[in-house]
């Protein structure tokens, strides 16, 4: 029963992200978390940070006038340790850092997937 529930409130989020993602920049690790992302539905303007020094895309973001993105790095060692130099270094620039749809599809997928690029064949797998 608890799994459904689950299921259904991760359509929600996803639900959710498509409305924020209108307005604001998704930062995700690599081209196919993009993919994953937008074969959900999702249409944003993605920024990947897999390659780029994190200070140059918050210099990036602040010449375009951005004062909040939506950060959606992957649940691993990694994916953790680039989420939490994100968020330092856009906060001291002043650059709110939504990290709440990150978390709540870690939540919502009961940990049943360690990267964004899995989102879309999860989702997938429980519809059909």
């Amino acid at each position: 029963m608890r799994r459904d529930i689950y299921f259904e409130r991760l359509l929600e989020v996803i639900e959710e992200l498509k409305i924020e993602a209108e307005d604001k920049p998704i930062i995700v690790e690599g081209k196919k978390d993009v993919e994953s992302l937008e074969k959900l539905g999702i249409e944003a303007t993605f920024i990947i940070i897999a390659k780029t020094p994190i200070y140059l895309i918050a210099d990036k973001l602040i010449s375009l006038g951005i004062k909040e993105v939506i950060l959606m790095t992957d649940f691993d060692k990694r994916g953790r340790k680039l989420a939490k130099a994100v968020v330092e270094e856009f906060r001291q620039r002043g650059i709110k850092v939504n990290t709440k749809f990150r978390r709540d599809i870690f939540i919502y997928t009961n940990s049943g997937i360690r990267d964004i690029e899995s989102l879309f064949t999860y989702v997938n797998k429980r519809l059909f």
